[in-house]
């Protein structure tokens, strides 16, 4: 029976994957947020109900974030070259041009404000002589900074060469869609015995590698078409989805425990794998049905992509005193998260004044 059979109605649709990535850029702002004692220091919180250190572990637990962003990449890049009826080539080129003209958009107005602020863009790229500064500034526009381990002006723009490495592997991936569980073990064998000495720069919470099994995951979810199946156990018996409920929620409790004491350098593949799958398997199947929270997730999720690219510009660069001004960790991520959506609508609304997103079809027809 042929894997890329259509599903009439998928538990995981594009609804779904967008509401995925609301849940991912909340947990993101929390992470970025408070997953230190470094990054608030010097204001005045307040964790109540909780102790501060049960929040930073929670807000440390979040770095899944980036695995849900990698694992949808995975999913969706799959099914979109699954689809494709062009070359491998031109997929390439056609897909990497819809995913980073979002990102091409924002790095212009956030390098010209920031220059504009502090002289931050040539601050950072253009320190050295001029081939350099040029060098620099295309690799940070084309987002593959972290690749070539040069300059930035946001460095939480790291995620942008993942990004791109996924795109150009999802051709080779699918030359293996018959055995995708062994291409799983790929990057783990690759690191642990090429870098056995030192596998820490290649596990690092800023690391394109550590994330390829979560990517890798993601196509096997939508190649085998787990959801589905997973989801569909019990979909006719009340009692048998209580306790399927109840057990994921005990099984992630488990889950965070170990998260928090197993070494991320070491086991990494738990740590932005196995969690992961667990977690998105409980929101897919039963945080995200629920249709007033689908809605507000939906949301966030549609403007994910902007919100990753200018909130640390707003907590971490500019208006960090504003964002922990408002004293409540809650009320101080809702404050970042609700600046970030309102510059995000503006950003939308100029890409329309400007026929920008014409202007990105245009390119991708000409491929």
């Amino acid at each position: 029976m042929s894997n890329s059979k259509e599903i009439e109605n998928p538990s995981f649709d594009k609804n779904a994957s967008r509401a995925l990535k609301g849940i991912a850029i909340l947990l993101m702002i929390l992470h970025h947020n408070f997953r230190s004692v470094e990054l608030f220091k010097s204001y005045s919180v307040s964790f109540f109900p909780f102790q501060e250190q049960q929040v930073i572990n929670l807000a440390l637990s979040c770095k899944i974030c980036v695995s849900i962003f990698a694992f949808i990449s995975g999913y969706g890049l799959f099914l979109s070259y699954r689809d494709s009826k062009t070359n491998a080539s031109a997929w390439v080129a056609k897909r990497y041009i819809l995913t980073f003209s979002g990102y091409w958009f924002v790095w212009i107005i956030c390098s010209i404000v920031s220059q504009i602020i502090d002289e931050r863009a040539t601050r950072i790229l253009c320190g050295g002589n001029i081939p350099t500064s040029i060098i620099y500034t295309l690799i940070d526009f084309i987002g593959l900074h972290n690749l070539f381990n040069t300059p930035s002006v946001n460095g939480t723009w790291w995620y942008m060469s993942a990004a791109a490495v996924f795109i150009l592997l999802t051709p080779i991936l699918y030359r293996f869609r018959n055995n995708l569980w062994l291409t799983l073990f790929i990057p783990c064998v690759f690191i642990r015995i090429i870098h056995s000495n030192d596998t820490s720069s290649f596990t690092g919470s800023n690391s394109v590698y550590a994330f390829l099994s979560p990517f890798i995951f993601g196509a096997i979810f939508a190649n085998y078409h787990y959801f589905d199946k997973w989801c569909s156990i019990g979909s006719h018996r009340i009692s048998t989805k209580i306790c399927k409920c109840l057990a994921e929620i005990f099984i992630l409790f488990l889950l965070y425990i170990m998260y928090l004491g197993l070494s991320q350098s070491v086991f990494w593949e738990f740590h932005y794998g196995i969690y992961l799958t667990v977690f998105v398997l409980f929101c897919v199947e039963f945080l995200i049905p629920i249709s007033f929270i689908k809605s507000g997730l939906e949301f966030l999720g549609k403007h994910s992509m902007n919100v990753f690219l200018v909130h640390t510009f707003i907590r971490g660069y500019y208006l960090a005193d504003f964002t922990y001004s408002y004293k409540h960790f809650v009320i101080i991520c809702l404050i970042l998260l609700i600046v970030s959506i309102t510059i995000s609508v503006v950003i939308e609304k100029a890409k329309v004044i400007l026929h920008y997103d014409k202007l990105i079809h245009k390119l991708v027809s000409s491929v």
